[in-house]
């Protein structure tokens, strides 16, 4: 155990670090340097250092023009359910490196909530929120207070995403987050009213609270309009 140790921690992983360098500087096009990076990784075990920053200067020194597709390539691959700060950081740096804002992936999603600094624009990963599983589990009310307090996101945006997100289920702890960003978004008897379609729709909810918040604001609704006619 002892011998195998050494050859994968003190043989192996500088040198996989060493040719994640190599291939960002030599292979031929983004699916390629992709594929590489993710196989020999971005951080050598035994030092416990990265080498995300010569991979970025080796491609900035070649100037080639796949440059943003590799972004979004990476992007692709970072963890959805969980964080993988290096590679994160490698798409943040490279991204900066081309301009271009990087696609609004599963993981910068994730990232986004569970860091609260994103990595592409607010309004892009707003729109996927509704649609990454977990995510949910992460808001809290300080996040839902952000949410609908950052000018940048659509309030009707949100509210439907929110209805959308509850109508589909899932875990517990990801239903009661989006339950805490409705209960900040405090629909007005106007926005219940036009979405009430959408509010029946969860009267059946497998999730009893879901059901409850819907009923309430369905009858918050028709006494908001009976009391104006």
């Amino acid at each position: 155990m002892r011998t195998a140790d050494f050859v994968s921690k003190r043989f192996w992983a500088p040198r996989l670090c060493a040719l994640t360098v190599a291939g960002a500087a030599l292979l031929p096009g983004a699916s390629s340097v992709a594929v590489w990076i993710a196989r020999n990784g971005l951080r050598e075990d035994e030092t416990d250092t990265d080498v995300v920053d010569f991979v970025v200067e080796a491609l900035r020194d070649r100037r080639v023009g796949w440059l943003g597709d590799l972004v979004d390539r990476l992007a692709l691959r970072l963890p959805a359910d969980r964080l993988d700060p290096d590679l994160r950081r490698l798409v943040a740096e490279l991204a900066a490196v081309t301009g271009i804002a990087p696609l609004a992936t599963d993981g910068l999603v994730y990232s986004w909530i569970a860091t609260g600094h994103p990595d592409t624009g607010r309004a892009a990963l707003a729109r996927r929120l509704f649609e990454v599983d977990g995510v949910g589990a992460l808001l809290t009310t300080d996040w839902a207070a952000r949410l609908t307090g950052d000018p940048q996101l659509d309030r009707t945006m949100l509210l439907e995403g929110c209805l959308f997100r509850l109508r589909r289920g899932g875990k517990t702890a990801d239903i009661n987050g989006f339950l805490l960003l409705h209960k900040a978004l405090a629909p007005t008897v106007d926005e219940v009213a036009m979405l009430a379609g959408d509010y029946a729709a969860l009267l059946s909810n497998s999730h009893s609270t879901v059901a409850a918040v819907a009923r309430h604001e369905l009858m918050r609704s028709r006494s908001g309009q009976a009391a104006r006619s």
